[in-house]
């Protein structure tokens, strides 16, 4: 039986064998190398089933500080990942599986053995296979380290000895596949998406970025720049909802006939208010609303035009495509905004404050929202005025929200966006980043990369963006991290940012924090205090008043912001406006990498661990 496991764990990790009980590794039914990849079809079939998140890994944003997950943390923000974890054995395996299946596809077309492929094509094919094998690989390196590099194919005993190859022999093998694919592959495609030169361009300047090769990262982003086949969506909150866009380099778009939506657009529930039957229980952090800058481009602790009593108010235009805004009794048009709703004309003058229908209104006053199909005050669900399960920090999403997400149970959660895996503000970002790493960062250079994203942002607002100008290294480099904070929100790309840039021990010992769980104690509550009151209200619920009368709900008071744009709100918890839901770990003496699968170990003892699993 040990024998068994071990051509199982082996054939289906390292050489994406099939596997089966009585160990007939080529079954006639299954796609191995001994009846599979002798023609076009099947080539293309092979290769056709590799372009999904299954071998394209998306990081869980739940790992990342930019989101409070009322479901609880995880072995991510806990740092209690092992080598037993679904995460780390389920990536490495398909990470594996990828690569084998790209040898033997490029293997046939060297060998002749797949007859009647095209000329015109057998350079595709062979490009998106090199393609592939660049991106695994690179995926490798940068969450297990030094991995086990294979080139041509393994036979089963070899695998019982191999060992890790060091990182940067990996990394080179990974860019040297890449560069190959970016030789081969064209430019577009018409209709379906596939790998494209750009595409294997911005991954290898990505993981270049994440490896600290800057120069490299440099050279590819500004390759994938001068191709001229990329440009920015007109509009930062429209791309989200876009069935297509020329920003999108690489992406996972969901299928509302198949109730097929990727990664957190699988159950789009989480993240839908509750008066259409949403959990709100997954939504931006407070770190991150109080992480973009002001319309003039300064963090909000420099900023005099931050007012901390209306968050929302003259900061970056992401902010509020991204998590839902919402009036404070401080913002200046206030009583304006109020006297819409009874006019009728709360549609047309406010509708970034409406949400699948419904105004989001998180104040605990507000026990009654404006309904615009009716144009009539209804119960609100998404206050703590009725429900004690409103949105948990007082925050919604915004970036990504489609009209069709009210139809989630129709659609099994799932929602129709496109997940964008790879987009060319990334490679506009690498840029900038790689040259200012290097010391080389021009004004032309920041023209050219990080005030196109910031411009894009500011389309259509009316507002001049604030125009980065040239700075120092350090000024830069904390100019860019909250660029990228910003741009990139809940895109899965936060983590690895955080990795790479080794503050995830800053990150993630910390807390994550929500609003205190009073409420008024009925949904019947009429709104008032004192003797007006319909309702005994506990003295914690009307202190939750009181930070609202006051200017500091769901924050109070302006946090500083550190060198690498991180906030510090924990005085906000000793001032009692927000409370720890839980605390997040990080240990860098090990949390930076990934462990090995212990199966993989278990039947190779050749192979050996990370530092401190």
């Amino acid at each position: 039986m040990k024998n068994i496991n071990k051509y199982l764990i082996i054939g289906s990790i390292l050489l994406g064998l099939s596997s089966c009980a009585d160990l007939d590794l080529n079954p006639l039914s299954e796609g191995s190398s001994e009846n599979w990849y002798h023609d076009e079809t099947e080539i293309e079939m092979s290769l056709n089933d590799l372009w999904r998140p299954e071998f394209f890994p998306i990081d869980d944003i739940t790992w990342d500080d930019d989101l409070m997950n009322r479901n609880g943390s995880n072995e991510i923000t806990l740092g209690t990942i092992t080598s037993q974890s679904y995460i780390a054995s389920t990536r490495w395996a398909s990470l594996y599986k990828s690569i084998s299946r790209s040898l033997k596809v490029i293997d046939a077309l060297n060998n002749g053995t797949a007859s009647g492929v095209p000329e015109t094509k057998i350079a595709q094919y062979k490009g998106e296979a090199y393609f592939m094998i660049g991106f695994a690989y690179a995926e490798l390196a940068t969450y297990f380290g030094d991995c086990v590099l294979n080139k041509t194919g393994m036979s089963l005993e070899e695998a019982y000895t191999a060992t890790r190859s060091p990182k940067s022999e990996v990394l080179s093998y990974a860019y040297e596949c890449l560069d190959k694919a970016a030789d081969m592959l064209p430019s577009s495609y018409s209709g379906e998406q596939r790998p494209t030169k750009g595409a294997a361009l911005g991954f290898k300047a990505r993981f270049a970025l994440f490896h600290g090769n800057y120069q490299l990262a440099a050279d590819a982003a500004l390759e994938c720049i001068n191709l001229g086949v990329y440009k920015l969506h007109d509009n930062y909150l429209d791309l989200f909802i876009a069935n297509s866009s020329p920003e999108l380099m690489f992406y996972f778009k969901g299928d509302l006939t198949l109730k097929k939506g990727y990664d957190f657009l699988a159950n789009v529930r989480n993240y839908i208010i509750r008066k259409y039957g949403g959990f709100a229980n997954q939504s931006p952090s407070l770190e991150l609303l109080c992480s973009y800058t002001c319309i003039d481009g300064l963090p909000i602790d420099k900023s005099p035009l931050y007012n901390p009593k209306d968050p929302f108010e003259n900061r970056d235009p992401r902010l509020a495509y991204t998590i839902q805004p919402f009036k404070t009794k401080y913002a200046s048009d206030y009583a304006e905004y109020e006297q819409s709703k009874i006019d009728g004309t709360f549609p047309k003058k406010y509708p970034e404050y409406i949400t699948l229908g419904y105004e989001y209104n998180p104040s605990p006053y507000a026990n009654k929202v404006y309904e615009t199909t009716t144009g009539n005050m209804v119960l609100n669900n998404d206050s703590k005025a009725s429900n004690q399960h409103s949105a948990y920090n007082g925050l919604m999403l915004r970036k990504y929200v489609k009209d069709n997400w009210k139809d989630y149970n129709s659609n099994g959660g799932a929602s129709d966006n496109c997940y964008p895996y790879l987009r060319y503000a990334e490679v506009l970002m690498t840029y900038c980043e790689a040259m200012n790493e290097l010391g080389t960062c021009t004004q032309d250079i920041l023209d050219k990369s990080i005030n196109l994203v910031r411009a894009r942002a500011y389309n259509g607002t009316d507002i001049d963006y604030p125009k980065v100008i040239e700075a120092s290294q350090s000024e830069l480099r904390k100019i860019i991290r909250m660029e990228r904070r910003s741009e990139f929100a809940f895109e899965s790309i936060r983590y690895r940012d955080l990795l790479r840039w080794h503050i995830a021990e800053k990150s993630h010992n910390k807390s994550m924090y929500y609003l205190p769980r009073a409420w008024s104690g009925s949904a019947d509550w009429n709104g008032k205090t004192g003797s007006e009151s319909n309702r005994e209200l506990s003295p914690e619920f009307i202190t939750l008043l009181n930070n609202w009368d006051n200017g500091n709900y769901p924050i109070g008071g302006i946090p500083s912001i550190d060198e690498d744009g991180l906030p510090d709100i924990s005085y906000m918890e000793t001032a009692g406006y927000i409370t720890t839901f839980y605390k997040m770990s990080f240990d860098p003496a090990k949390n930076y990498l990934w462990p090995i699968p212990a199966n993989d170990i278990l039947v190779n003892p050749n192979l050996t661990q990370n530092p401190g699993y």
